[in-house]
């Protein structure tokens, strides 16, 4: 994991643990809009995003959401969350 994209990871684990298990298919949209409805995971994302841009961290959420519940990308969809317009659905 490179070291500039740790904080998005750091700030995807612990999203992770507030959102109840089984995580759904849209559990990258799940973990956004925890980010957008908690301030300080807001304030987070915004810190990073200022520093690394808000399509890298968004990009990053993705793959660290992906890896860290040991799924898959399936197919692309529209977001409920406004930090993303798109993202792909994790399955089995």
């Amino acid at each position: 994991m490179g070291g500039k994209t740790r904080r998005v990871y750091d700030l995807v684990a612990e999203v992770l643990c507030s959102i109840p298990k089984p995580y759904s298919e849209d559990i990258t949209d799940d973990v956004c809009l925890a980010i957008q409805h908690n301030p300080q995971w807001q304030q987070r994302y915004q810190e990073i995003a200022a520093d690394l841009r808000a399509w890298v961290v968004n990009n990053w959420i993705g793959v660290y959401t992906c890896r860290l519940t040991f799924r898959r990308r399936g197919r692309q969809v529209i977001a409920r969350s406004s930090l993303i317009k798109t993202y792909s659905k994790l399955v089995t």
